[in-house]
């Protein structure tokens, strides 16, 4: 299923099911979390969160690929300039 959780992850029926959901700030709509989660050879989960990027933060970033001439990945510039 494709489910937004707030903290990046959340447990349900009595903790035997987890929902995970890896991208924080959502399609730039909801101020969620992200998170990882490892599963060692004894079954121990644990999670890392990714904490969504403040609002400010993210408007600034558009406006500096705005004006480098695109989206990074897109239109032949690379991902991650």
């Amino acid at each position: 299923a494709h489910q937004v959780v707030e903290d990046g992850y959340e447990f349900f029926a009595g903790r035997r099911l987890v929902t995970l959901f890896s991208a924080p700030n959502y399609c730039g709509e909801f101020d969620n979390a992200g998170g990882m989660i490892s599963v060692d050879e004894n079954l121990m989960c644990s999670f890392q969160i990714l904490k969504p990027s403040s609002r400010a933060a993210r408007f600034a970033n558009r406006g500096n690929q705005q004006q480098q001439g695109g989206v990074p990945g897109q239109n032949g510039m690379p991902p991650g300039n």
